[in-house]
C-alpha cells in the first residue's frame, strides 16, 4: 500500500514540477516568474490550504526552488516526506520525495510583427515607455538579448500614425505618374502612402483597404499634404489671411523638425508621416532575422503630430509585413518571406500598441477648422468652421472617401466607420491563422469604453488583451508577452 501511495505521489510531483517549469521558464523575464511558477506547482500537486506545505495524500512538501540554469534554461525542484501508513509499524514514518526539471525557452518559429503607435499623443514619456517596453520584448526573444538572431525567427516593425511610411525608395509600388516631384517643390516625397480604399480587390470584392493585396497588384497613392497657403478668407474682415493648417511654403518647410518644436506647428507637404528622431522618414520595417536591426528601428521612433490616430492603417500593414502575397516584393526584405500561413512548428503574430482611440483629428489653430487666430495687425479674428479636418491617408473629412452616408460626415462618424474597418481587419486577420496580441497604453485616461471592447474583441484570446496605465505596467506586459511568443519545452 506505502509503495503504491508512493508511486501516486511521485507522479503527481512530476506533473506539478513540470507545469512550474514551463511557466518558470515562459515568465523568467518578469519579477513574478517565481511566484507564478510556485503558485502553478500548488495547483497541481494540490493543498489542504492557502497556507498549508500538506498537499497530496498528505505530503509535506519542504521545498519548491525555482532557480535559472542559464539565460534560456529554468530548473524548479521540490522535496517532500510522504506519511506512511504499514510502515509507520516499522518506525519509518516518512518516506522523501523528489522531483526536478528544467524548461528551455527558446525563441524560435515565428514571424512576429510589432505595431506601435507613433502619434502625438505619445509626445515625451510615453513614447520612451513604448521603445523601452518594446527593446525588453525583442531582447526576450533573442536570449535575453545574447544573440543578434534565433533559428526561424523574424521580426517586423510597423510605426503608425493617420498615415504608415512604405519609404521613399518604393516608388515601383505607386501608380504610375502619381509621384510627381515637383508637387513637393523643395523637399520630396517621404515615403507614405494614401490609403487603398479607391482600388477593389476582384477575389474578395473587399476595397484594398481592407486587404493584403501587394502594390503590384493594387499600386499606391503617395501621400500629399497639400499647402494651405493663402486659401482661407477671413469672414469679418473679407480679405485673405494666412492661417492654414498646414502653410508650407519652398521657404519655410519645418515638417522634419516635429520633436524640437512647438505640437502642431510643422508645416510641409509630408506633415504627419511617420519620421525618425533625426528628421529622416520611418518606414516599416520587413521582416528581418537581426535583432540589432529590429531595434535599431523601434530606437528611432518619435511623436508625429497631425492627422489623428488611424489604427487600422498599423494593422493592416502589420498584415502585409506577415502575409506570403507580398513574398518577393521588391524592396520588401528577404524574398523568402513572409512564410506561408499555418507552415508546422511556426507562427504569425501582430502586437498591436496604441494610446488611445481612433480619431480623425482637426488642428484648431488653422483653417479649416475653428479659430480663433490673430492677424499680423493683431486684430482678432475667425474663420469659417466648416467640419472638416486635418488631411490625411484618407484625405480631409469632407473628401468623404470613407463613403459616409449623406449629412453623417462628421468627426464622430468617422471615428465609428475606422472602428468598424480596424475590427473587420481583426477577423480577416485571425482567419488567416495570424495571432493579435492588443495593448491599449492608456497612460493620460482618454481611452474610451468602446476602444477597449474594440480591442478585447479583435485580440486572439482574453489572455491576450492588456490595459496599462502606468510605464512599470506596460513593460510589463511586454515582457509576459516575449515569454508568452517563446516556445517551450521540458529538457531534463
Amino acid at each position: 500500500m506505502d509503495g503504491t501511495r508512493l508511486v501516486m505521489v511521485k507522479s503527481r510531483l512530476k506533473t506539478a514540477v513540470d507545469a512550474a517549469a514551463l511557466v518558470a521558464a515562459r515568465d523568467m523575464t518578469i519579477a513574478a516568474s517565481s511566484t507564478n511558477a510556485t503558485n502553478l506547482f500548488w495547483a497541481n500537486f494540490g493543498r489542504s490550504n492557502a497556507t498549508s506545505t500538506l498537499g497530496f495524500l498528505g505530503t509535506n512538501i519542504t521545498s519548491v526552488t525555482v532557480s535559472n540554469v542559464t539565460t534560456n534554461t529554468i530548473s524548479v525542484q521540490a522535496n517532500g516526506l510522504m506519511p506512511t501508513t504499514f510502515m509507520n509499524i516499522l518506525g519509518i514514518s516518512t518516506v522523501p520525495v523528489v522531483s526536478a526539471a528544467q524548461a528551455t525557452r527558446a525563441a524560435s518559429g515565428a514571424e512576429i510583427a510589432l505595431v506601435l503607435d507613433n502619434t502625438g499623443s505619445m509626445a515625451g514619456w510615453p513614447i520612451a515607455s513604448v521603445i523601452a517596453s518594446a527593446t525588453d520584448l525583442v531582447n526576450v526573444l533573442y536570449a535575453n538579448g545574447t544573440v543578434d538572431t534565433e533559428p526561424n525567427l523574424w521580426v517586423s516593425v510597423v510605426p503608425f500614425t493617420a498615415e504608415v511610411n512604405i519609404g521613399p525608395n518604393n516608388t515601383a509600388w505607386l501608380k504610375t505618374g502619381s509621384n510627381t516631384a515637383g508637387a513637393y517643390m523643395n523637399t520630396s516625397w517621404m515615403g507614405c502612402v494614401m490609403a487603398r480604399y479607391d482600388t477593389v480587390d476582384s477575389a474578395t470584392g473587399l476595397t484594398n483597404d481592407f486587404t493584403d493585396v501587394p502594390p503590384a497588384s493594387a499600386p499606391m497613392t503617395p501621400y500629399l499634404y497639400p499647402s494651405t497657403y493663402g486659401i482661407y478668407t477671413v469672414l469679418d474682415k473679407g480679405k485673405t489671411a494666412y492661417f492654414g493648417d498646414n502653410d508650407w511654403t519652398p521657404s519655410n518647410i519645418t515638417e522634419a523638425q516635429q520633436s524640437t518644436i512647438a505640437q502642431n506647428t510643422a508645416v510641409g507637404p509630408n506633415l504627419g508621416c511617420p519620421q525618425n528622431s533625426t528628421g529622416g522618414g520611418l518606414p516599416i520595417l520587413p521582416e528581418t532575422a537581426s535583432r540589432a536591426t529590429v531595434l535599431a528601428e523601434i530606437n528611432q521612433m518619435v511623436a508625429n503630430f497631425r492627422g489623428g490616430t488611424f489604427i487600422n492603417l498599423g494593422l493592416q500593414a502589420g498584415w502585409w509585413t506577415l502575409s506570403p502575397r507580398w513574398r518577393g516584393a521588391a524592396g520588401w526584405g528577404n524574398a523568402t518571406l513572409p512564410l506561408d500561413y499555418n507552415k508546422p512548428y511556426m507562427k504569425k503574430v501582430i502586437v498591436l500598441m496604441t494610446d488611445g482611440n481612433n480619431q480623425w483629428y482637426d488642428w484648431p489653430g488653422g483653417a479649416p477648422g475653428a479659430g480663433p487666430a490673430n492677424l499680423s495687425d493683431g486684430t482678432a479674428t475667425k474663420w469659417t468652421n466648416d467640419g472638416n479636418t486635418d488631411f490625411t491617408a484618407y484625405g480631409r473629412l469632407l473628401d468623404n472617401n470613407m463613403k459616409l452616408a449623406a449629412g453623417q460626415n462628421t468627426q464622430a462618424n468617422a471615428t465609428t466607420n475606422i472602428n468598424s474597418k480596424m475590427s473587420q481587419l481583426c477577423t480577416l486577420i485571425k482567419a488567416q491563422g495570424i495571432i493579435i496580441y492588443c495593448i491599449l497604453f492608456n497612460h493620460d485616461g482618454s481611452v474610451t469604453t468602446d476602444t477597449q471592447t474594440l480591442f478585447q474583441n479583435c485580440a486572439t484570446s482574453p489572455q491576450y488583451y492588456f490595459l496599462d496605465a502606468t510605464d512599470a505596467q506596460l513593460q510589463d506586459t511586454f515582457k509576459n508577452i516575449g515569454g508568452q511568443l517563446a516556445s517551450l519545452r521540458i529538457s531534463q
